[in-house]
């Protein structure tokens, strides 16, 4: 472990399927560690991405931080969504009893006075701009022809992105599904499978997710080497994968802790 070091930042964002979001955290976090008042400054994303803020913790206490500030700079911030983060901290505490690391959720910028003076800015900015028409993105009359064209697949997988899956390494667990299928010639590009990312599909409690259609079949409580069973003997074999299978009306074994 490296010297110990006081506050450290985590920039808390909504991620997507592309990689913009990862972008601008990264943007954001750099304007930041550039004011040299905290010495390290982390991203860390709620859903559709990682790190999740767990990820984003261990990384901090690594350090030796001696606590870290969350940042949520979601815009519009979610109070639902706050509150769970905090569990989602509470609970990588409860799951790390040697860490003396304590973890501190900030406002979010909605609520902070700097807000106006940069919304302010960005408008005066917008005012030098030019309308439209005199720059149209190209081919902008015609939504491109795949748009309409559904794809001729055969196998169609949903993998839960939503912040309780994040939040439960389901990253790891889609890194491992995209490899599966690459070893067992089930990728998308042979129209064989289309896997789709998602936000939340419940049950939040047996993630991280799985549904395979047209079979409609639900796994939960994943990881990698649960992922790679799945590839091999449902999705290739044709077997269901009983261990890992969730039903509806049943709850769930047991209960995750972070």
């Amino acid at each position: 472990m490296d010297a110990p070091i006081d506050d450290v930042v985590i920039l808390l964002g909504r991620g997507n399927h592309g990689p913009a979001p990862r972008r601008q955290l990264e943007r954001m976090a750099a304007l930041l560690q550039a004011s040299e008042r905290y010495p390290l400054v982390l991203i860390a994303l709620i859903d559709q991405g990682e790190p999740s803020l767990p990820q984003a913790l261990d990384a901090c206490a690594a350090a030796g931080a001696a606590r870290a500030l969350v940042v949520p700079v979601s815009i519009p911030g979610e109070t639902r969504l706050r509150a769970w983060m905090a569990s989602v901290a509470r609970r990588w505490q409860a799951a790390h009893p040697g860490s003396t690391m304590e973890v501190v959720l900030g406002e979010g910028l909605v609520e902070q006075p700097a807000l106006a003076p940069a919304l302010l800015a960005t408008a005066q900015a917008a005012e030098a701009g030019t309308d439209v028409r005199s720059a149209p993105p190209e081919g902008w009359e015609h939504d491109p022809v795949n748009w309409s064209v559904l794809p001729p697949h055969q196998l169609h997988l949903l993998t839960c992105r939503g912040p309780r899956c994040t939040a439960l390494d389901a990253s790891d667990c889609w890194t491992q599904l995209r490899a599966s299928l690459a070893e067992h010639g089930l990728r998308e590009d042979n129209a064989r499978t289309l896997v789709a990312a998602t936000g939340c599909l419940y049950p939040c409690s047996c993630g991280p997710v799985l549904v395979v259609y047209p079979a409609g079949v639900w796994y939960g409580r994943l990881t990698p080497a649960a992922i790679k069973r799945i590839v091999a003997e449902h999705l290739v074999g044709g077997r269901i994968v009983e261990e890992h299978r969730i039903t509806p009306g049943v709850p769930c074994a047991g209960q995750h802790s972070s």
